[in-house]
């Protein structure tokens, strides 16, 4: 094969390769633990792992990036002072109606343990938008 059409091969397949997400490594600016930032590669793979987590922490609370454990906690509290000020139950649904289709459940957030037990939380109760009748300690609908 000509040199050219070798060149031609090479810049196809060049231009044809999907970028591959390589976490940065980073350390809890909480914890201290190690864990890996997708945020270096964001643009071109859609996010970082954080951006799964509910988006209610206002902006400059955090100085640096923090472990999901770490993360899920503060985002935690912030949830739940937010929650007291919403005051109404018609204003704490509404807080968490963007959330519905965040199915996934994160500890420190939707539920926590318990003896062993899960315990679910107001916000996890406000984002299914309906109680489940067994009379959970966080019902929103009592």
């Amino acid at each position: 094969m000509p040199k050219s059409a070798i060149d031609a091969t090479i810049v196809h397949i060049e231009e044809n390769l999907t970028p591959i997400a390589i976490p940065v490594p980073k350390q809890c600016a909480e914890c201290g633990a190690e864990f890996g930032c997708g945020v270096a590669s964001a643009s071109e793979q859609g996010g970082c792992w954080c951006q799964a987590l509910p988006a209610i922490m206002p902006l400059g609370v955090l100085s640096d990036c923090l472990c999901k454990a770490c993360l899920a906690k503060a985002i935690g509290v912030e949830i739940i002072k937010q929650l007291n000020a919403a005051g109404s139950p018609k204003a704490r649904l509404a807080l968490a109606e963007p959330y519905r289709h965040q199915t996934e459940l994160v500890e420190n957030i939707d539920f926590t343990i318990e003896d062993g037990r899960y315990v679910f939380s107001e916000w996890y109760h406000l984002k299914r938008a309906r109680c489940c009748g067994n009379g959970c300690r966080h019902c929103a609908y009592k």
